[in-house]
């Protein structure tokens, strides 16, 4: 059977409801369901009965139809069909949504070109084999958080974790293997989070690094940072979750916790008690990690009638943050020595001047276990590795890069350095934007069209095409006179608002209100906010907030998130002539009015926010502050410290100053050890509205003295001349920075675009830094190249034989045997400080363990 009575009468359930609720977009959604078999109804109840609010604004069910029916039809065709039933069918072969990707449909495109590649292979093979078409299509680099649907990470040839992850399971999905995304929230040893893709075969779940190909499965870079984890986790986007480990569940979407695949693990209980020993039912539980310099909660659970939340972790400590009502409190446990904790629930001090530390040790985990590769294993993976790098390599040649972008811009003058830029940046979109420069109805707005485009993020280019931009465009143009040039451009004619897809809203949006309404709006900007709360139902699942509902859509159904209301405020004042925005500093949505941006705060009791205080973080001197890297600044609101994104901003004579509106706020001040180990300092500080406040601030020290001291073996290696060099001549006497390389490979791009990120600070130390990678074609990788740019210091070496490096790690104790392997010398030949595999940080950590 397909699907179960039991399933079948969830889904009925939950449909009707998500059917009521989205009443207003009934005949694009639902009329569908009239042309549909028995077998196809109830796969599209299943999607519609799951769905996030926002895929219901965003999408008709023509495009969810399409996904039920590929979906049916594959699992006729593999030969595992048979074995395709009930939730492991629905979950992770039917379902159309992995994360939080835009949704475009994709399926028959990569069934096409997939399923010749593994006809008569089993289901193992033919996962390997999927996962070097993966790498055929992209490799890893950094890139902004929206996370890019499969077909535009193809674009790119290239994605970030999540969005390799997306473009796995889409692969995989496509030709009947059931999949699904895992990813850990935040790390505890590092300050990172990381995804990777699990695959169900013949009965198992097995996992592979997305678009990381590897001769077996169940192997990857990442496994000892997984071993190390606090929660690894896979959401479903349904309730149709069965024989597994759940962290928590919606009556939509379910988290399910697959850590015990990767890393020894403990079920904790959290008792919440009065001060009378009564259990405090509904209290919310945060358990929490210090990550990019805040208290980053990996979940939040609710106490049952009995006060108690139950949590399957791993061996390292977390902090607790307990809250209900506005009263708040936390406390610390050590998985590896307690599993209970009982905690209080009364207001925690949070005047002026309190100071606390907290230190965080995370799971010391433990070294994988390396699966048994043949000879004959290698050299096939070697040949599909190579020809896919090949293939990928070929794509990316046919876009407008560097001197061939320029040279296709030069007629642009005198605007060709910004036609340039953004040609390049749209990789296999190129065509689109070729197109909007060379659009003869708008040849006169070629300032415009480059001003435009500089309000955009760089992925933006990738996957928006002319017609949109040119919407945009044309509509904003109207209002050119009536602002300065930075508040038109800024606040109109910008078609980016938060993370979502950029569609061309304005021309829709404006048809459905007379002119009368719009002049009143524009009279009155607050009076528009005030119309979208109230026409706008606000729904209340937490599970899908991260997602992006469109301007139009939302307006149509008529129900959204409080993110997708705010959205829709600011397109609403752009398409109308109202400059506006969304502050990156924390979510609120603002108006240009008379000369002023007015802020507005959804739920506070002053929804209109007046920043006329003034936060001053005065450190220490020979401190470099960078925000999210060493220190944070969050609000307490409602129960909850909520991180202002504020910048690192101005620093001098080691102070900052912030804005701020009067309340009660937390100042988070970080170190890491290298060995994950963290160490915070906490500053309370009360605000009254006008005051000015300066706080004392400082990292907490590190303990030299706890660090190891390893002899150097000679290395020798050869310039970029060819000649062979030995380390002991390129070194100094102090301050030498040294790291072998794995070029391309994930955690070798991080360091790199960390050392490109903190190139300021290598700029000042100037520390003798020296590089190795292992060949002479690894010189051409483009963000070592960008390095080497940045820090033009920095000396390059080729060719090491990782065997002869292994006394490092056994010397520091380093269980991850990967690269990249970086050390410090502060004497010659000996290492103080060693650090390896992926450990976000890297970069920045080298340069604090100088002198040390």
């Amino acid at each position: 059977m397909l699907v179960s009575n039991k399933h079948k009468q969830i889904i009925e359930e939950r449909f009707a409801v998500v059917r009521e609720n989205a009443k207003n977009r009934e005949t694009e959604l639902f009329a569908i369901l009239d042309t549909c078999t028995e077998d196809e109804a109830i796969c599209l109840k299943y999607l519609y009965a799951f769905m996030p609010e926002q895929d219901l604004a965003n999408h008709d069910g023509e495009l969810f139809l399409k996904f039920v029916r590929q979906a049916l039809k594959v699992r006729q065709i593999v030969p595992w069909g048979d074995k395709l039933t009930g939730g492991l069918f629905l979950n992770y072969v039917l379902q159309y949504r992995m994360s939080n990707e835009n949704i475009e449909y994709y399926k028959d495109d990569f069934f096409e070109e997939l399923y010749p590649r593994i006809e008569g292979k089993s289901m193992k093979e033919a996962a390997l084999i999927i996962n070097y078409w993966c790498f055929e299509k992209a490799t890893y680099q950094t890139t902004d958080s929206r996370t890019t649907c499969p077909l535009t990470t193809i674009r790119n040839a290239y994605g970030r974790c999540g969005e390799e992850s997306v473009l796995g399971v889409a692969a995989f999905r496509s030709v009947g293997i059931p999949a699904r995304q895992a990813y850990t929230p935040r790390w505890a040893h590092c300050d990172d989070n990381h995804a990777w893709v699990e695959v169900w075969t013949d009965g198992e779940w097995h996992f592979l690094g997305a678009c990381e190909p590897e001769a077996t499965l169940d192997s990857g870079w990442f496994q000892l940072s997984a071993s190390r984890g606090m929660l690894i986790q896979s959401k479903v986007f349904a309730t149709t979750v069965e024989n597994e480990l759940i962290t928590r569940q919606t009556d939509s979407a379910t988290e399910v916790n697959t850590l015990d695949r990767y890393a020894s693990t403990k079920e904790i209980t959290i008792h919440v008690v009065e001060e009378e020993n009564k259990p405090v039912e509904n209290a919310k539980v945060r358990f929490e990690v210090i990550n990019y310099s805040e208290f980053s909660a990996l979940t939040e659970l609710v106490t049952d009638a009995n006060g108690q939340v139950k949590f399957t972790t791993g061996f390292g400590d977390l902090v607790v943050y307990v809250h209900k009502d506005g009263i708040a409190t936390f406390d610390q446990i050590d998985v590896r020595l307690a599993d209970s904790l009982t905690i209080t629930l009364k207001d925690r001090a949070r005047t002026s001047g309190t100071v606390e530390s907290v230190t965080l040790v995370p799971p010391k985990g433990a070294s994988p276990d390396e699966n048994a590769v043949t000879e004959e294993m290698k050299a096939l993976h070697e040949e599909r590795h190579g020809h896919a790098l090949r293939t990928r390599n070929a794509f990316v040649e046919t876009f407008f890069l560097g001197e061939k972008a320029n040279e296709w811009a030069k007629d642009f003058a005198p605007f060709e350095e910004g036609v340039a830029r953004h040609l390049e940046a749209a990789r296999g979109n190129y065509e689109e934007i070729q197109a909007f420069f060379n659009d003869e109805e708008t040849k006169d707005l070629l300032e415009y069209k480059v001003k435009m485009l500089d309000t955009m993020n760089k992925k933006d280019m990738s996957d928006t095409s002319c017609e949109t931009l040119k919407a945009h465009l044309e509509h904003a143009m109207q209002f050119k006179d009536d602002f300065e040039e930075e508040i038109f451009v800024k606040g109109i004619l910008a078609p980016r608002i938060a993370t979502e897809k950029i569609t061309p809203y304005r021309a829709q949006l404006e048809d459905m209100f007379d002119e009368a309404s719009k002049v009143a709006y524009r009279n009155n900007p607050r009076s528009l906010y005030d119309y979208v709360d109230e026409t706008i139902v606000t729904a209340t699942s937490m599970q899908n907030v991260y997602l992006c509902a469109q301007p139009v859509g939302v307006m149509k159904l008529k129900w959204g998130h409080v993110s997708a209301k705010k959205i829709l405020f600011v397109a609403l004042c752009r398409t109308f002539g109202i400059p506006a925005r969304l502050n990156k500093e924390n979510g609120n949505m603002s108006y240009y009015k008379d000369g002023n941006w007015v802020e507005i705060e959804v739920g506070a009791v002053q929804e209109e926010v007046i920043k006329n205080s003034n936060l001053t973080l005065h450190g220490q001197d020979d401190t470099v502050w960078e925000y999210m890297k060493n220190y944070t600044v969050g609000r307490y609101v409602n129960g909850v410290y909520h991180t202002l994104y504020l910048g690192t901003g101005q620093w001098q004579d080691g102070k900052v100053t912030y804005p701020v509106e009067a309340g009660q706020y937390r100042i988070v001040t970080v170190n890491r050890e290298a060995s994950g180990t963290v160490h915070a300092n906490l500053y309370y500080m009360d605000i009254k509205e006008n005051e000015d406040v300066t706080v004392e601030v400082a990292l907490a020290e590190i303990n030299a003295a706890h660090q190891k001291e390893t002899v150097v073996n000679e290395t020798t290696f050869r310039d970029t001349n060819g000649d062979v060099c030995e380390l002991s001549k390129v070194i100094g006497e102090r301050n030498n920075i040294v790291a072998f390389l794995d070029a391309g490979a994930e955690p070798t791009e991080h360091l790199l675009n960390e050392m490109i990120e903190a190139k300021e600070q290598y700029l000042e130390l100037k520390p003798n830094v020296i590089l190795v990678v292992k060949e002479e074609k690894d010189l051409n990788n483009p963000t070592l190249v960008k390095t080497l740019e940045a820090v033009p210091f920095i000396k390059v070496f080729v060719g090491y034989e990782k065997e002869q490096l292994s006394y490092l790690y056994e010397g520091f104790e380093i269980l991850d045997k990967k690269l990249p392997l970086a050390y410090v010398m502060n004497k010659p030949m000996v290492a103080s400080m060693a650090i390896a595999g992926y450990n976000v940080g890297i970069g920045t950590m080298l340069l604090k363990y100088l002198e040390m």
